[in-house]
């Protein structure tokens, strides 16, 4: 039996009556506790003055809690705790099961439920970030072990748990979010492939494209900053062609370097004959590491809006172990990539290759494959002749058009003291 002082608090405290008390056979014990019957054994709560506390036979499973069941079987409610559980069988829907804790449950204890199509699992909502954390653990254990039966109710924000959902909306709403989630949820949003391909926005015709990460790589004084830079001045100054390539789109460019002296920065440019010095803003040597301070790197560009962003070269950006896949995919998809994402801007990466002697680009780029695998195309620069500072620029990837290109390239000295990267021959 339940004395009359704990019918009464577990009226105004949780809106459950005496009746249903009864129907789930809940008693009082001494002082300020109650008993709930569970199949294998008994748990006693406290509902006296200061914190709740709750006991039962140590090592004991209970199971779960429930009250008198319905015959059928289309349905059951799985919820948290035992006065959920009461109070939505109060409200009407009769086969509902309770947890003893937060999903503190396992195969065993689940059994019972397999018996029905669907099963509703109904979370409280807790603000506590910690709390909070161990119930989508729990949920992704239940639907575990319960498979594609379970189906999750999300209780709206403003209420904690069924009690206080009933305090606040009718039993005709509870229905309505649990037919909701039958529905399932969608968390991502869809390409709409009804809609015309969008044009290709080249900035270097079949080379480089706004909005894609393209990754340079060479073995060192091959000639990669001269060939950033050009392309830099490229874009500035509007030139219409390229390495022989023709060009697509111009504005301003983003530079950040990390591994060049500060005076040869000044004369390789002048050598380049930069002319719209607005259209480019030089980071020099500000230490900036994109697995610590992205965010400020992310800040400048969607504040100073370019349509290429070069990054010279990937060691100096950042602490982790080139050789590692994980830090590599991390290092791309938490940051460079967001940069060409978030700002549309073609990003250009310098990177040195290895002492491979291998043909193929991919394994002679410096560091984990992830690195090659993490890009949008790729551009080596391969020394031919170093006596003339000759190479091959080979295009050996690229998501959008056939890669393979092979273009011939001299930096050469003129009379006139500038420096012209002179395109010899190209080859496919």
């Amino acid at each position: 039996m339940i004395t009359e002082a704990h019918k009464n608090w577990f009226d105004v405290e949780k809106g459950i009556t005496g009746e249903t008390l009864e129907a789930f056979n809940i008693s009082s014990d001494e002082g300020d506790w109650v008993v709930f019957p569970y199949a294998a054994g008994d748990k006693k709560r406290y509902i006296g003055p200061g914190d709740r506390k709750f006991t039962s036979k140590k090592g004991l499973k209970l199971g779960l809690f429930h009250g008198p069941l319905e015959e059928s079987k289309a349905y059951a409610f799985l919820v948290e705790g035992e006065t959920d559980t009461m109070r939505l069988w109060q409200e009407g829907i009769k086969n509902v099961y309770g947890t003893p804790g937060l999903f503190g449950v396992d195969k065993p204890e689940v059994a019972i439920l397999d018996e029905y199509d669907t099963i509703f699992v109904v979370l409280d909502n807790d603000a506590d970030y910690n709390v909070a954390a161990k119930a989508e653990n729990s949920w992704r254990k239940i639907r575990t072990l319960l498979g594609t039966k379970a189906r999750r109710v999300v209780l709206p924000d403003n209420v904690k748990d069924i009690v206080e959902f009933f305090g606040e909306y009718t039993i005709e709403t509870f229905r309505s979010v649990a037919k909701d989630s039958v529905k399932g949820k969608y968390h991502y949003n869809a390409l709409d492939l009804n809609a015309p391909p969008p044009e290709y926005r080249w900035l270097v015709d079949g080379l480089i494209c706004t909005g894609d990460t393209t990754l340079m790589v060479g073995e060192p004084n091959v000639g990669k900053s001269w060939v950033s830079l050009s392309l830099a001045v490229a874009m500035c100054d509007e030139h219409q062609k390229w390495l022989g390539y023709g060009m697509s789109n111009y504005g301003k460019v983003l530079y950040v370097d990390e591994e060049n002296p500060h005076d040869l920065v000044y004369h390789r440019l002048k050598q380049l004959g930069l002319v719209n010095h607005s259209n480019l803003r030089y980071l020099h040597r500000q230490g900036i590491r994109l697995d610590r301070n992205f965010d400020h790197l992310l800040d400048e560009a969607i504040t100073y809006q370019p349509k290429m962003i070069v990054l010279d070269s990937l060691t100096r950006f950042h602490t982790q172990d080139e050789n590692n896949a994980g830090a590599m995919a991390g290092l791309f998809n938490d940051s460079i990539n967001v940069l060409s994402r978030e700002t549309g801007a073609a990003v250009i990466i310098l990177h040195h290759t290895n002492k491979s002697d291998s043909n193929s680009s991919y394994i002679k780029t410096r560091g984990s494959s992830d690195i090659g695998a993490a890009v949008d195309g790729g551009i080596e620069l391969r020394k031919t002749d170093h006596a003339n500072n000759a190479f091959n620029l080979v295009h050996f990837k690229s998501r959008r058009t056939q890669a393979g290109a092979l273009t011939k390239v001299q930096i050469c000295d003129t009379i006139s003291g500038q420096v012209e990267l002179v395109t010899t021959s190209e080859t496919f």
